[in-house]
């Protein structure tokens, strides 16, 4: 009886022991939207130096990446270009308007993001172009698990939905 007892004990602890250093696989999900403006946003826009502006010759460019499971390891977000730079380079206009950014990042939660969004002009252009243009933007995830690396890589543009 007393060796079933400790059979059971050792088991046990074996099971809990590895149980709780079980640790799930990073995951990552990315949400890039590109929308019409609302009215509201058309207005803070700043069109003054257009002719005839109209509302239609805008977009806005939401970009979500989460890194979930990824408690005690770091999480960097790297980007090849800057989003100016990308949309300008189509044509000799200045299509990036204004936008920002920001990530939450602490090696002590479950997961980290990295949020953008932007305003940008978007006349003459069509979702191919728009396409080509933010596939110039290559972004990295990369999750250090003390020392060991891992990278994703994702072009911008491949990911883009139009609504």
């Amino acid at each position: 009886m007393k060796k079933t007892i400790f059979l059971f004990v050792v088991f046990s602890v074996l099971f809990i022991l590895t149980a709780c250093s079980f640790r799930a696989e990073p995951t990552t999900s990315i949400e890039a939207i590109i929308s019409p403006l609302t009215e509201d946003e058309f207005e803070r826009v700043g069109t003054h130096e257009l002719e005839n502006p109209h509302i239609d010759d805008f977009r806005k460019f939401i970009l979500n990446v989460e890194v979930n499971n990824v408690a005690g390891q770091k999480v960097h977000f790297a980007f090849s270009d800057s989003w100016k730079e990308a949309l300008d380079s189509l044509d000799a206009t200045d299509r990036y308007w204004f936008g920002g950014g920001g990530e939450q990042n602490n090696e002590s939660e479950n997961f980290a993001k990295h949020t953008q969004e932007f305003f940008f002009y978007s006349k003459g252009l069509n979702e191919g172009l728009i396409r080509e243009a933010l596939n110039t933007i290559i972004f990295q995830v990369r999750i250090d698990n003390d020392g060991e690396i891992v990278t994703e890589e994702y072009k911008v543009g491949d990911l883009v939905e139009f609504e």
